[in-house]
């Protein structure tokens, strides 16, 4: 199996390990998702009704004004999120939810990490490692 590592900035700490769910789009947390199923509603998104549930959730960036704050109150969130841009709300949805969140990496992420690939964020020590899928 080939290991990546990757380092990049805290934006809430923990370190947790779990399968990749890649959205090649931004995601609309506040109004575009079902924290009680656990997947997006938007329609036209290619995760529409895909459950992120207990996935390491990579993404170019938050969008809209909402941010992701419905996540904290579901209990079907997200392992962690890694992301390539932040905003002030995704922050504080990861603070609320207590997920651990990255973003500024060295390398981009979405170029290196695909869905099914196992992801271990260690937002503690600033680095994820992605383990490829075979």
């Amino acid at each position: 199996m080939r290991k990546i590592r990757i380092y990049g900035r805290k934006e809430y700490g923990g370190c947790v390990e779990a399968e990749a769910l890649v959205s090649p789009k931004p995601l609309q947390g506040f109004a575009n998702c079902n924290p009680e199923r656990g997947y997006t509603t938007e329609r036209n998104h290619p995760l529409f009704k895909v459950p992120y549930a207990g996935k390491v959730l990579v993404y170019p960036s938050p969008r809209g004004s909402g941010g992701f704050m419905s996540y904290g109150r579901g209990q079907l969130k997200p392992a962690a999120f890694v992301h390539t841009e932040t905003c002030p709300l995704a922050v504080a949805c990861a603070m609320v939810a207590h997920i651990p969140s990255m973003t500024d990496f060295e390398t981009d992420p979405m170029t290196v990490i695909e869905t099914g690939d196992m992801v271990l964020v260690n937002a503690d020590e600033g680095y994820i490692e992605i383990t490829k899928k075979d």
